[in-house]
């Protein structure tokens, strides 16, 4: 014999990981962004500061230029002093040329700024920054164009290049950067401990509600009401609640047709037991005939009495199951009028239909208004005489059965609407069910029902259902 292997439940992640995953996740993310964004304006904000330190180099060797004796001098002490003595900490090169790019002063492999239409920094219209490689090493260029005054040149002016190494910017660089990421990274601890402390107040009262729920009785169905409940849980619990008392009526529901089948049943099946062992017992033949005949009365009873114990728990449990929708009267009169017909003519009995309206509409569910008129119909069949008279009348906006029956004593008809009551005389069958079936019916449709009792002459009897809200035609 061979067994399907059981499915693997997969694991699944509490509220608390969840909430925590869809907050820190997207602030991590957040963070860091803000962490690339703020470390890209410092890194800008340091090229500046040092581009203008490049700026200033190069306008000191601008003002430490002069043309004597028909060449290019630069006071080299005063010069090389604020270079060399008051740089950043990177090795400073220049280079003089003119602007058709031939070689004046300084290190002659000096690379030019590329020319441009803008310059990334600038302070005046006459300096350039950009980036360069000089001894395979990367360089930031400062090219400034100068004025030679008096300097016997047929083109006055001049370019000054001066080339930074990166060593000072990097070291700047590298902590800004890890000065960003620290502040990053405790500011995104610090989040997450508010976070996780938000998310564990904020669930506190998920908590309180499972415990009430935990500690409530097994036949406790009453609506649960936790202290401090968030407005977005609301609706949960509404709908918890809702259908804890949908729960508790279907168990109630359950719980009196077994009380009601365990009480009612009883004695029609003592009494079975009793007049089949009595008909084993006896010998004559008479005498068992009555009793199987009896026997068998009270069969019908039991079944009867069976069958409408579950004809009222199925009309209890109607909300559940049918949804409603359009029902005509008369059609439906007509309907369970001609079903009854066969079995009235057999028992002698006159059964007829009479319409007033041509149409009669009414919202409600068919299956348990063809129930309860059939109820109806039955009542008065099962209490009646032979050669009784049983009128089923529709018209405008109700549906009634007459029946010209011993009728209904005043002092019962109060009475006659509730369970397992009967008004009928002793030794005369009933389960007494058949029109609190009907009451059950007419309260789940928004239906009146009413009984008029005696008719004429002490007898006859009228139970009529009536909708203030049909629609006749």
């Amino acid at each position: 014999m061979t067994t399907t292997p059981a499915h693997p439940v997969r694991a699944v992640a509490s509220l608390r990981r969840r909430l925590l995953s869809w907050i820190l996740l997207p602030l991590a993310a957040l963070i860091g962004v803000n962490a690339w964004v703020g470390y890209g304006n410092a890194v800008q904000a340091a090229n500046e500061a040092y581009d203008r330190s490049l700026y200033l180099a190069a306008r000191t060797l601008a003002e430490e230029l002069a043309w004597r004796d028909g060449r290019l001098q630069l006071d080299v002490m005063k010069a090389a002093g604020y270079l060399f003595e008051n740089h950043t900490g990177s090795r400073l090169f220049y280079k003089v040329s003119n602007p058709a790019g031939q070689y004046l002063a300084g290190v002659a492999a000096l690379p030019d700024a590329p020319v441009r239409t803008q310059s990334a920094v600038k302070y005046f219209a006459l300096v350039q920054f950009d980036d360069g490689v000089y001894l395979n090493q990367p360089v930031r260029l400062a090219q400034l164009t100068h004025v030679m005054e008096d300097a016997g040149l047929s083109e006055p002016l001049i370019k000054i290049t001066v080339a930074e190494t990166m060593e000072a910017r990097q070291q700047l660089i590298q902590h800004i950067l890890w000065d960003t990421l620290g502040s990053q990274g405790l500011l995104l601890l610090a989040a997450a401990v508010l976070v996780i402390w938000g998310v564990q107040r904020g669930i506190r009262p998920l908590e309180v509600f499972r415990q009430q729920l935990a500690n409530k009785a097994d036949d406790d169905f009453s609506p649960i009401q936790p202290p401090d409940l968030p407005r977005e849980l609301r609706p949960l619990i509404e709908t918890l609640n809702s259908y804890l008392d949908r729960l508790g009526r279907l168990i109630d529901i359950r719980k009196r047709f077994l009380d009601n089948a365990a009480h009612q049943l009883r004695t029609p099946l003592t009494a079975l037991k009793t007049q089949l062992a009595l008909a084993q017992r006896n010998a004559e033949p008479e005498q068992a005939q009555a009793l199987l005949s009896a026997a068998r009365q009270t069969t019908d009873d039991a079944v009867r009495l069976t069958e409408q114990l579950l004809a009222m728990t199925r009309v209890e449990h109607a909300r559940e199951m049918h949804s409603p929708q359009t029902v005509d009267l008369v059609a439906l009169a007509r309907r369970v009028t001609q079903e009854h017909l066969m079995r009235a003519h057999q028992l002698g009995d006159d059964l007829g239909l009479e319409v007033q309206v041509a149409q009669c509409e009414v919202q409600g569910v068919d299956l348990l208004l063809h129930e309860a008129l059939s109820n109806l119909i039955d009542n008065a069949i099962h209490h009646g005489p032979a050669g009784t008279h049983i009128t089923v009348r529709v018209g405008e906006g109700w549906l009634e059965v007459e029946d010209d029956g011993p009728g209904i004593a005043p002092e019962h008809q109060a009475h006659v609407f509730e369970r397992f009551y009967r008004a009928a005389p002793s030794g005369v069958a009933g389960s007494g069910l058949g029109l609190a079936i009907v009451k059950e019916i007419a309260s789940q449709h928004g239906a009146q029902v009413g009984v008029r009792s005696p008719l004429a002459d002490g007898r006859g009897t009228t139970i009529r259902l009536s909708w203030p809200e049909a629609t006749p035609t």
